[in-house]
């Protein structure tokens, strides 16, 4: 399967028959065959598998979080996203590859963002119950403004590109440099998500 995803994100992914992957990792052709029994097989299993784990990471994540600041859940959220990415960058790029409309169902990929889009709205929508965001924009915007960031974020690292935008962060690490990224957009978007920063009065 590892060898596939390698496959699936070159520049002109090759076929992946099961055959041929079982030649290239050693595996016994029939039983790579009886597991996996074409192509199609193959791509959908990797697809669903990086799909899973992407999603129990994220629940695991914000499952440690022990606030119960929606803010706070917000930017659990965001690393969360982005540190998967970071780790697993080919995955990454496998999810949000055109391939993936073709060996997942629309309504199953449709599912996996509206249950996202759904969980960002409702932190949202508490964030700003509890006076810790803006109520003068629409959560469906503000979803759709975090999901374009930490994507955008994501992107760069994947795409090796964060040293192209923090030129002068060389010494940090990598996890440090989206961390610190993350925050400055909670900086922009949120108040009171960080212990040591004031919440904003509304007088």
């Amino acid at each position: 399967m590892r060898a596939a995803v390698r496959r699936v994100i070159a520049a002109e992914p090759p076929c992946c028959e099961p055959e041929s992957l079982a030649a290239e990792t050693g595996v016994d052709p029939d039983l790579a065959r009886a597991l996996l029994p074409s192509t199609e097989a193959v791509l959908k299993a990797i697809a669903e598998s990086a799909l899973r784990r992407q999603l129990d990471h994220i629940t695991r994540k914000l499952g440690a979080v022990s606030s119960d600041s929606p803010a706070e859940q917000l930017i659990a959220l965001g690393r969360a996203f982005v540190g998967w990415a970071a780790e697993n960058k080919d995955d990454f790029r496998l999810l949000n590859s055109p391939l993936l409309n073709r060996v997942i169902a629309e309504d199953e990929i449709r599912r996996y963002h509206q249950a996202l889009q759904q969980l960002t709205i409702s932190m949202l929508g508490r964030a700003r119950d509890q006076g810790q965001l803006r109520n003068d924009i629409d959560p469906l915007l503000l979803s759709l403004v975090a999901r374009a960031f930490t994507y955008g974020l994501a992107r760069l690292c994947v795409d090796d590109q964060l040293n192209f935008w923090l030129p002068n962060q060389d010494d940090l690490e990598e996890n440090a440099r989206l961390n610190m990224a993350l925050e400055t957009m909670a900086d922009i978007l949120l108040v009171g998500w960080n212990p040591d920063q004031p919440i904003r009065s509304e007088a």
